[in-house]
This record gives structure tokens, C-alpha cells and sequence, in this order.
């Protein structure tokens, strides 16, 4: 005769086949678990330092503006790129990453070209297409959206953490 387990001879209560509906919450994709990292103080200032001053350029030189548009989404995507990364990785001018070293690979960057790609088109939809009639066609109408999506970019920034090395 085999020997039986305590399921079998005494039977199962009904609370512990209840169906896993009920117990479990929603889970996000695999590829998201980590993504949302609260800043610590150093990346928040970090974050608010480095676009507060891309900011504050267009302020003072609001012709550069349209200029500075095209590069603030790869600023962004570069910054997403190093969050989170060892600082013991600081190579070649301290951009936080060793080029061509090491082994593991480097899914997080595809991960943060997309998110800041993702990042600025939302942005940029939010931006423009929320903005009120009265700020649309003045002469600051490119700075107030310049800042926000800046805003945007700082915030996106300091919270998303694409690497989990």
C-alpha cells in the first residue's frame, strides 16, 4: 500500500481550494517589475538641476528653443539609461557606462529608447494638445511648452529606472 498524505485521508477544506481569483491582485508584465523607482535625493536634485538648467537656457536664449527641442527627448533617454547603474561603472567622462566591457547585455537600453521615446511623444501630445486656447500662438506659447515637457522629462526621469543590474 502507498503511503497517503494528509490531503488525501482528511480531504481538502473548502478555504484552501478557494480559486486563486480572489487571492491574487493584478501583476504587471515581468518587464515592468522595478521600473518605478522613488528617487532618492541625490537623483532627484541631479534631475533637478540638469533640466531646470536646459529650462532655464531656453528662458535666456528663447530663440535656441526650437534647437533645444530636438535633443531634449536623447537627454532624457541618456538619463534613463543611467539610472540606477553602479557608479563603480563610471567610464570615459563619468556617463556611467563602460562601452564594450563586461559581459550581460544591455536590454535595459532598448528598454529606455522605447520609454523615452514613449515619454516624449506622450509629452509632447499632453503638452500641446491640453493647452489652453489662451496660451496657443503667443510669443510664449514655445517657452510654456518647452517647460513643460522639460517638467515632464524631469519627472519621467527621476522615477523610471529601466536598469535592474
Amino acid at each position: 500500500a502507498s503511503a497517503q498524505s494528509s490531503f488525501e485521508v482528511d480531504g481538502a477544506a473548502e478555504e484552501a481550494v478557494a480559486t486563486k481569483d480572489k487571492d491574487t491582485e493584478w501583476q504587471a508584465p515581468r518587464w515592468t517589475q522595478g521600473l518605478i523607482v522613488k528617487p532618492d535625493d541625490a537623483q532627484r536634485n541631479g534631475q533637478a538641476r540638469l533640466w531646470g538648467g536646459i529650462t532655464l537656457a531656453g528662458l535666456l536664449f528663447p530663440p535656441a528653443i526650437d534647437y533645444l527641442n530636438r535633443f531634449t527627448w536623447l537627454v532624457c533617454i541618456a538619463q534613463l539609461s543611467f539610472r540606477g547603474m553602479p557608479r563603480d561603472n563610471i567610464e570615459g567622462g563619468g556617463l556611467g557606462i563602460s562601452f564594450n566591457s563586461g559581459g550581460g547585455g544591455k536590454s535595459h537600453m532598448k528598454v529606455a529608447w522605447l520609454l523615452g521615446v514613449g515619454v516624449s511623444i506622450l509629452g509632447a501630445t499632453l503638452v500641446y494638445g491640453l493647452m489652453p486656447a489662451w496660451a496657443k500662438g503667443q510669443r510664449y506659447t514655445a517657452l510654456l511648452a518647452y517647460t513643460l515637457r522639460n517638467t515632464i522629462f524631469a519627472v519621467a526621469c527621476s522615477y523610471i529606472q529601466p536598469y535592474k543590474g
